[in-house]
């Protein structure tokens, strides 16, 4: 499966369960004997690649920093299988490594002493932030590309009329500039923890 996924990311548009067979050097048929169709064979794919993100072990951080390492873990996942990303929306990743990963984040927060439903919305929430704004970096673009749409968004910004426009005007450069956007999606999930601990009742981290 490790292969299959190396394959697909070299050509999401054109893939087809026959490139695929083709590929596996088996006869289209017998594919079918493993996989029921392209649906079953994206969600084994979204899962072997899920199964790469390292779990936190309770090695005494506080519940808030593993958390945050779990989602900076699996946002480098995401963001090494771009086409992944794009199978991610509308699926829901419970095969085995999915399955793990949502218990190993409830767990965390059930141990922290959070109740059973705002473990599980802080599951929710953490995936759901994941996965899109991975989605956000991959549709951006990465390396060289990346750089170069900033400029232009940048010289967008700066060019836009400051009396209509001032506030955003203002801000253009800290928007495209650095620090860059780990350090915006840490900022992000952090707010989200902090908030599942305003719902507890906690007015920071335990």
């Amino acid at each position: 499966m490790h292969a299959v996924v190396g394959g697909f990311e070299q050509g999401f548009d054109a893939f087809s369960m026959r490139k695929l067979a083709v590929a596996l050097d088996v006869k289209s048929p017998s594919l079918y004997w493993h996989v029921r169709s392209k649906d079953e064979l994206f969600e084994l794919l979204i899962d072997t690649v899920i199964g790469r993100c390292a779990l936190t072990e309770d090695d005494g951080r506080d519940w808030m920093d593993r958390l945050v390492a779990i989602g900076l873990e699996l946002r480098q996942v995401l963001l090494a299988h771009p086409s992944m990303v794009r199978l991610l929306p509308g699926r829901i990743p419970f095969g085995p490594n999915g399955l793990r990963l949502a218990d190993h984040v409830i767990g965390v927060l059930r141990r922290a002493g959070f109740d059973d439903r705002l473990s599980g919305y802080g599951y929710l929430l953490l995936m759901f932030y994941v996965v899109g704004f991975a989605g956000q970096e991959v549709a951006f673009g990465k390396g060289a590309a990346n750089q170069a749409r900033l400029t232009q968004v940048n010289e967008f910004l700066r060019g836009l009329p400051a009396d209509r426009y001032p506030d955003l005007v203002a801000v253009a450069d800290d928007l495209t500039g650095r620090p860059g956007l780990t350090h915006r999606f840490e900022l992000g999930l952090v707010g989200i923890c902090k908030e599942l601990a305003v719902q507890a009742g906690r007015t920071e981290s335990p």
